[in-house]
């Protein structure tokens, strides 16, 4: 028996039906195979040990942990449609308004994107009550109750001189990823590959490893929440289907582990 001890976790590889790698992940926290096999038992006589066993289906539960979040995490879990594209983000800002310089919207500028035309709306806000006064879009001279917008910059009447206003708005990047999430959504099945590597107890040298999981169903927990200074944690559940007949897998097996010894 040769003694091996875990250290590290090592990477994770999706690939798609037909073999195209659709996710890769070197930084993954924590990888579980739980395989079990139980018994339904027939008890009888005095014994109190049972005269008859009858084999139960598996119960093998398999889980990965990513401390990231991404779109293809999205699909493999919870069964999201992703897309490139154009994707518009609601934005609110706050920011006092000069007689000069208006007030610059931040937001397109810093994240390279466009401000989406006419989606502003302009709410002088006060600071002792909080208490927001909405202003009016106009094309030019506005008066204390009216603002003008020209490439993102607000201006108003000097009556406004120094007041806080808040402005929410729409803006717009290209190239962007956006993942929709049905109600009815189903994953679709994958090959799980995990290598990680082993420590042989008895000389210290690395022992490479890999498990296989032949046609796995995501599922579990997908989280998008952010709470300051803590990681987020997705939790990937997989479920262990009975795989195709393939020339790699020609026997069907569910599961493989290899070891380098």
């Amino acid at each position: 028996m040769q003694p091996l001890v875990f250290d590290g976790v090592g990477s994770a590889q999706v690939y798609e039906e037909g073999g195209r790698l659709k996710f890769l992940d070197d930084k993954i926290t924590k990888v579980t195979l739980q395989l079990q096999f139980d018994w339904d038992k027939v008890m009888g006589g005095d014994s109190g040990y049972a005269f008859h066993y009858t084999a139960k289906d598996l119960g093998d539960k398999a889980s990965m942990e990513v401390p990231r979040y991404s779109d293809i995490l999205a699909e493999l879990s919870q069964g999201a449609e992703s897309e490139k594209g154009t994707v518009q983000f609601d934005e609110v800002e706050q920011g006092f308004l000069t007689a000069t310089d208006g007030y610059q919207l931040k937001a397109p500028s810093k994240y390279s994107g466009t401000f989406v035309a006419k989606s502003d709306r302009v709410y002088l806000k006060d600071t002792a009550s909080g208490e927001l006064t909405e202003l009016t879009r106009v094309a030019s001279a506005p008066t204390a109750e009216q603002y003008v917008i020209t490439e993102g910059k607000i201006t108003s009447d000097v009556a406004n001189e120094g007041k806080l206003i808040t402005v929410t708005f729409k803006w717009s990047k290209e190239n962007a990823t956006r993942s929709s999430l049905s109600g009815k959504r189903r994953p679709k099945p994958f090959k799980l590959v995990h290598r990680f590597s082993l420590t042989d107890d008895r000389n210290g040298k690395e022992v490479p490893c890999q498990l296989t999981i032949w046609k796995a169903l995501g599922g579990g927990t997908l989280d998008v929440s952010q709470e300051r200074k803590k990681p987020t944690t997705n939790t990937l559940a997989l479920e262990i289907m009975e795989p195709d007949i393939t020339p790699e897998n020609p026997n069907r097996y569910a599961v493989e582990i290899i070891f380098g010894i």
